[in-house]
């Protein structure tokens, strides 16, 4: 059985508007970590706690992801740093980023 995934959220306000998680809106090179791999990305439309809590769920549900961690920055491109046991492929991380309404950056 898999360890519970953690979910880590840091938030940088750099506008006044409000909140865009109802509108629809590449992967970084994958890096050894302490606890396994870590992978950064890009994701647009992230503008609360809501919205990075769905992209967290639908990544954590991803095989081999142990954490997620966002540094979300409302009205700009949010960091999804993903640490796993094992690389994960950039399209799942992109399929479940999408599936969940938002969009991956790419590099």
């Amino acid at each position: 059985m898999s360890a519970t995934p953690s979910f880590e959220l840091s938030v940088t306000d750099k506008s006044s508007s409000g909140c865009g998680c109802c509108a629809t809106s590449a992967a970084a090179p994958v890096t050894p970590a302490a606890d396994g791999l870590a992978a950064s990305y890009g994701v647009t439309g992230l503008n609360c706690g809501s919205c990075a809590a769905r992209v967290s769920s639908a990544v954590n549900a991803l095989d081999d992801v142990t954490d997620v961690a966002i540094d979300l920055v409302k009205d700009g491109t949010s960091t999804v740093t993903v640490h796993s046991s094992q690389p994960v492929p950039a399209a799942a991380i992109r399929a479940a980023v999408e599936g969940a309404g938002y969009q991956l950056q790419n590099n």
